[in-house]
């Protein structure tokens, strides 16, 4: 029966389209007869057309290629990437990969050594990074859990467990599992998987930007997302 509803839904709304220029003067108010179903077929083509809204929206791929301690990468990340997170994330799909410039080996003993450009403090926090995009449920929280790291002050700048608490207080979550990964094997893991990603792209230089698969220097990084839209979102009039 669902299926049936579907066809006849997708039937109108072919139907309405072809026909938009013939209608144009028809309005609810000029059709009188048969009023409930007229309506429900007005609910039905609005509902038809935010799914269709709704997949090409989701279409929209933004990755970013980073590492946690790079101060360009920190400046992008909290200037340009978390506006972007917080007005469009329910509207694309972002993906970040915290990993920069380090290298990953095996030692002797099959466990990996990865060794970040700005040492031992960079690969936790990058860690860090890994573990909240992991196992954070909410994708635009742990999104923005990242940004508040970028934004740490100290001697650690956001790579430690001081500011990953911090953070959690900030946004009302518990850290203590992201801290929990970070020091684990999994957090190693997750570090190969993104340095296996990043070597694909094959880069030479962090914040690494990339809209639907084309380099992006970031410094619109609005405005060219929302130019990417066939139906630009809310937000996207108001930036």
């Amino acid at each position: 029966m669902i299926c049936i509803y579907l066809f006849v839904g997708l039937f109108i709304q072919n139907l309405v389209t072809a026909r938009l220029d013939d209608l144009s003067d028809v309005t609810r108010n000029d059709l009188n007869e048969n009023e409930p179903l007229q309506l429900q077929v007005f609910d039905l083509l609005d509902y038809l057309e935010r799914i269709k809204a709704a997949k090409e929206n989701d279409s929209v791929l933004l990755q970013v290629y980073y590492e946690c301690l790079c101060p360009g990468c920190r400046q992008f990340y909290t200037e340009k990437l978390k506006p972007v997170i917080e007005k469009l994330g329910q509207y694309i799909n972002i993906k970040t990969y915290p990993y920069g410039n380090a290298r990953t080996t095996i030692d002797e003993n099959g466990n990996y050594k990865i060794d970040c450009q700005h040492g031992p403090p960079e690969c936790y926090g990058n860690k860090l990074h890994a573990c909240a995009i992991n196992l954070l449920q909410n994708k635009t929280q742990a999104l923005l859990f990242n940004a508040c790291l970028m934004t740490q002050r100290g001697d650690s700048r956001g790579s430690d467990d001081k500011a990953a608490d911090a953070c959690g207080t900030e946004l009302n979550l518990d850290a203590s599992p992201v801290k929990e990964c970070a020091k684990s094997n999994k957090g190693d893991e997750l570090l190969k998987y993104y340095g296996d990603e990043s070597k694909k792209q094959n880069f030479n230089y962090v914040p690494y930007i990339l809209i639907q698969g084309q380099v992006n220097n970031g410094q619109e990084l609005m405005k060219d997302i929302c130019s990417v839209f066939t139906n630009p979102p809310p937000p996207c009039n108001d930036s």
